[in-house]
């Protein structure tokens, strides 16, 4: 009977694991706000990531941002902050934002497996 109950406690647990996260990266979890400030001179679309007493600055690769459309909706042109809780893992690539006053930031792009908003 031990056995029986430790190996339905096993299978429950396997099943219940988030097998789509990959085994050979560092995943991070993070409050952070879904952001557009392009209307008052900020940067488009990106992620704000509070850091101590600083914010980083991500944005999703073209993968990632179906997993964030998929919750929050097509990406608008309008003045937005969206509070959001996201699992992620960053990449070794920089991606580009358009910015206030025809400016372009180069933000470091991160992988987003899974996103709430709050």
């Amino acid at each position: 009977m031990k056995i029986l109950v430790f190996l339905l406690a096993l299978f429950t647990f396997t099943a219940c694991t988030d097998d789509k996260l990959p085994t050979d990266v560092v995943i991070l979890e993070s409050d952070a706000q879904w952001v557009n400030m392009l209307a008052t001179d900020g940067c488009s679309w990106h992620f704000e990531v509070p850091s101590g007493d600083s914010l980083l600055y991500y944005l999703p690769s073209e993968t990632s941002l179906k997993v964030v459309e998929k919750e929050l909706g097509k990406k608008e042109d309008y003045y937005s902050f969206t509070k959001v809780h996201i699992r992620y893992s960053l990449t070794d690539r920089k991606k580009g934002v358009a910015c206030g006053w025809g400016a372009t930031g180069n933000f470091t792009e991160i992988e987003v497996y899974k996103i709430d908003k709050e």
